[in-house]
């Protein structure tokens, strides 16, 4: 295996004080050391040695080559010529040779192992493991979705599932990420790159692993006894094309695909003209049962999120988080039903334990209301889909969203609305009540919309409107005149505050 002069220089510190040249190849020219003797030009791609006391620098540049001065006193300084190391006297030429022997011959034991564990189809894991002894720093090979396929000296790989942002303890680290401008466009890194890290993520050294011309892997090591610069770069991209076989003779499973619960949702979601009794009967085989009551969310993703891919850590979030909960892709968002019976938690303790969260992720969510049984489900996620979008436009500075009594009755609002306007389902007299005022500046259309919504009590509408009661009665016996009614019809009550309603949303 050939290797850099950079790579060669980082070992020879290790065991060696010497003066190097203020510039070294990265690039992995060099074949097995020989040595110099002061005859004809230096070729490229050989590390040269020399203990000759009367050597003489060659005068053609050294960009491919790298020369080892050694045993003897040197006259020339490594900082006028590149590719240039220079000994200390007593490390004689035969043991420096020694080393350097040794040297390649780690790196060609090493990418020999990898070659016989990819012709044995070995895991990805063990080649990582193999790397250990060359690259001894923690590693990681992990999917542009935060999945992790395979470490070594991490925490990560312990995980179940080992997805990046499932548990508290990786959430913030995915939530930096995935606002890190240099995390977003190191996706389109060729090559080795290294990644500064941020508050949170800590530097690490990685190449992407393309798939139909897109990054879909990332290979990384983080800090640890190798420095994180161009001196491994070409070993990690060596060790990424090793990978990057791996995962096209053996594609990744989709860890999701094989849990039962999963499958039936998406086909729930995504199949209109799925039977719903066969569906049922797998679920209450999956142990969710048709006696059992369910709650659906709608957790709404963004932008960066569809940019970092981190819907399946999402999913991972929440069923980590939520007892006996379910969470699925659907249309790049993420849909969650909760086992309200197998929760341990109520419904109030769900989205409180949400809520922190849905905000530092930056997502936004519905919550459906519980229902009973399995042929609701459909229907639950609609209800969701309304919360959230109804909600929003209510309130928008407000993350979390429940079908509660003011977005069904807005939602009933709107509905009523989408093919005639309001003006044309209202009341009658009630618009012709509207328009009069506004006409003479009267508050007759006021006054009554307080006397209603105060269940016709005379001294909290008085009190609300801040008027003398013989006013009010004044005021309410003119309404009376104009509506020709007496307001004792529960069906004429109904009707006219769903007027109100409507008229104010209208005029929204």
């Amino acid at each position: 295996m050939k290797l850099s002069a950079l790579l060669i220089t980082w070992h020879l510190k290790k065991k060696y004080t010497l003066t190097v040249s203020d510039w070294l190849s990265a690039e992995p020219h060099l074949r097995y050391p020989l040595t110099y003797d002061g005859k004809g030009n230096l070729e490229d791609g050989i590390l040269y040695m020399s203990d000759d006391p009367d050597f003489a620098m060659p005068s053609h540049k050294l960009s491919k080559t790298f020369l080892i001065l050694t045993g003897a006193a040197f006259h020339v300084s490594p900082s006028d010529y590149p590719n240039l190391c220079i000994l200390p006297e007593s490390v004689s030429l035969r043991e420096l040779a020694s080393f350097l022997q040794e040297i390649f011959a780690l790196y060609e034991e090493w990418n020999q192992s990898l070659f016989d564990s990819r012709l044995s189809s070995a895991s990805i894991q063990q080649l990582l493991d193999l790397t250990d002894r060359v690259i001894p720093n923690p590693m990681m090979l992990v999917g542009m979705d935060f999945t992790v396929i395979a470490s070594k000296k991490t925490a990560f790989g312990r995980m179940e599932p080992p997805i990046l942002g499932s548990d508290e303890e990786t959430r913030d680290l995915v939530n930096a990420l995935k606002s890190d401008q240099n995390y977003e466009e190191a996706a389109y890194r060729t090559g080795y790159f290294y990644y500064p890290g941020n508050q949170i993520a800590a530097p690490s050294l990685c190449v992407n692993i393309f798939q139909q011309e897109r990054a879909s892997f990332r290979l990384m090591i983080n800090e640890g006894e190798v420095p994180l610069d161009d001196t491994f770069g070409f070993l990690l991209e060596h060790l990424a094309r090793m990978v990057s076989h791996a995962l096209a003779v053996n594609p990744m499973a989709d860890h999701s695909s094989a849990l039962s619960l999963h499958q039936i949702f998406r086909t729930l979601l995504t199949d209109p003209s799925a039977d719903y009794v066969e569906i049922s009967q797998q679920f209450s085989s999956a142990g969710w049962l048709s006696s059992h009551s369910y709650q659906c969310i709608l957790l709404k993703t963004g932008i960066l999120d569809f940019k970092n891919l981190t819907l399946r850590s999402i999913c991972s979030y929440v069923e980590n988080t939520i007892p006996a909960s379910c969470a699925v892709e659907h249309q790049g968002n993420v849909v969650v039903y909760v086992n309200l019976d197998l929760c341990s938690l109520s419904p109030d303790e769900v989205s409180q334990k949400l809520a922190n969260f849905i905000r530092d992720s930056l997502l936004n969510a519905g919550y459906s209301r519980k229902m009973l049984g399995h042929f609701n489900f459909q229907r639950q996620y609609q209800q969701a889909t309304i919360a959230l979008q109804v909600g929003r436009r209510i309130n928008p500075s407000l993350w979390i969203h429940h079908f509660n009594q003011d977005i069904a009755l807005r939602y009933i609002m709107e509905q009523s609305t989408k093919k005639l306007p309001a003006y044309m389902i209202c009341h009658e007299k009630l618009i012709a009540l509207k328009n009069a005022d506004a006409g003479s500046h009267t508050q007759l259309y006021r006054t009554l919309r307080c006397y209603l919504e105060n269940h016709q009590s005379i001294t909290r509408t008085a009190e609300a409107l801040f008027i003398h009661r013989s006013t009010l009665l004044y005021r309410l016996e003119k309404i009376r005149d104009f509506m020709k009614s007496d307001f004792s019809k529960p069906d004429e009550l109904l009707y006219l505050l769903l007027s109100f309603h409507l008229l104010e949303m209208e005029g929204d």
